[in-house]
């Protein structure tokens, strides 16, 4: 996989702690209410039980390794290039380490790296990793750590050049937090907390060079993202460019309407490629199966994906897309088509708009690229 030349074929996984071995985060406020006994079922078990046998491997030896192997098998049939992942703070490190201890955090290192099985199991399938790294959705971090402008920045700082340590020469591109041009609305819609979120007191640049200077400090060959919100009517691509080696946008056009499906927006990377002279992806983008009472269906979610490919590997200054995600979970957010963007349903199924992505890699996978 290289995001800078050949075009390349993503998916975004939003239920990590699978591959982790976690526990699933809690739901977000009111719909934690009505997710309330919901564990994920025997189901997708079972799925990933088959699909190992199906390919005749080795049975691996825990619930995560059994779930990445699963992964990488289904990816690799369909030609996926590469997995976007969030790799929550909280995994490394459930609480903060003491103050006077992170000097000899940075020094040593975490006791245990839980994503080492996911790593190794895609790397050895050949399907790239995009760890996302210090993300400050609260659910991620570390259960009580404050958003101290200083101290955090220093911390995520620590956090983002250990995770490089251990997975250089396995993992090459690495995103450094999510969306900085959208925190406020994460804060408004509960997934951020604190007041730093939405300050402008410089915060933003403050934290964005830190994690590009560490993961560089780290691996002189590893290349940073910042992905943003590629909807706004300004993404203001220039004043986070400085701080990555590659751009990523999200673009979600039928986010608040089913209809009609439109995927001109990606025209806006193009302009970004532009703007600033940096490599551009589309990190995520997605469209939900449901809910129907709004217009969305299962077929409508696969005639997005597929225009969504055509039409970004069509742009000039485009190297890759990602599709947002490749499973429903437990886990629910608000609004309710938060909670139907998989190309799987939460018992592995797939829907159509797997079989239409992996189509869309296979008819296009091997045409000259524009850019």
């Amino acid at each position: 996989m290289d995001l800078t030349r050949r075009f390349s074929f993503g998916i975004n996984l939003d239920d990590a702690w699978r591959y982790a071995g976690a526990k699933a985060p809690k739901s977000i406020i009111f719909p934690h209410l009505i997710s309330l006994g919901l564990p994920e079922g025997r189901a997708l078990d079972q799925v990933e039980d088959f699909v190992i046998r199906l390919h005749k491997e080795r049975e691996p030896s825990t619930a995560a390794a059994r779930a990445s192997l699963a992964l990488a098998d289904m990816l690799s049939d369909a030609r996926v290039d590469f997995v976007r992942c969030w790799f929550s703070w909280n995994f490394f490190e459930p609480t903060p380490c003491p103050r006077e201890g992170l000097a000899r955090l940075l020094d040593d290192s975490y006791p245990e790296f839980p994503m080492d099985s996911l790593v190794r199991t895609l790397s050895e399938k050949g399907i790239g990793l995009v760890p996302v790294i210090a993300c400050g959705y609260q659910r991620m971090l570390p259960e009580g750590l404050s958003v101290d402008r200083v101290e955090y920045v220093r911390r995520a700082y620590i956090h983002a050049r250990l995770l490089v340590r251990r997975y250089r020469g396995q993992v090459r591109f690495w995103q450094i937090e999510n969306e900085p041009n959208w925190w406020e609305m994460h804060s408004v819609g509960g997934w951020r907390s604190g007041a730093s979120w939405v300050e402008s007191t410089g915060f933003r640049e403050e934290l964005l060079k830190a994690l590009n200077d560490a993961v560089h400090e780290e691996d002189q060959k590893a290349l940073t993202i910042i992905n943003l919100e590629g909807d706004a009517k300004d993404i203001g691509a220039g004043r986070f460019a400085g701080y990555c080696d590659i751009l990523g946008l999200d673009f979600y056009p039928n986010y608040k309407s089913s209809a009609p499906i439109d995927t001109s927006v990606f025209r806006r990377a193009t302009e970004a490629w532009r703007e600033t002279g940096k490599p551009v992806v589309i990190s995520e983008t997605g469209y939900p199966s449901g809910p129907g009472v709004l217009g969305y269906s299962e077929q409508r979610q696969a005639e997005y994906v597929q225009a969504a490919c055509s039409e970004a590997y069509g742009l000039e200054g485009v190297s890759a897309v990602g599709i947002w995600r490749y499973t429903d979970t437990p886990w629910r957010s608000f609004p309710e088509q938060e909670n139907h963007f998989g190309l799987m349903d939460r018992d592995g199924r797939p829907k159509p708009a797997w079989r239409g992505y992996a189509a869309s890699i296979r008819s296009l996978a091997d045409r000259p690229v524009t850019s």
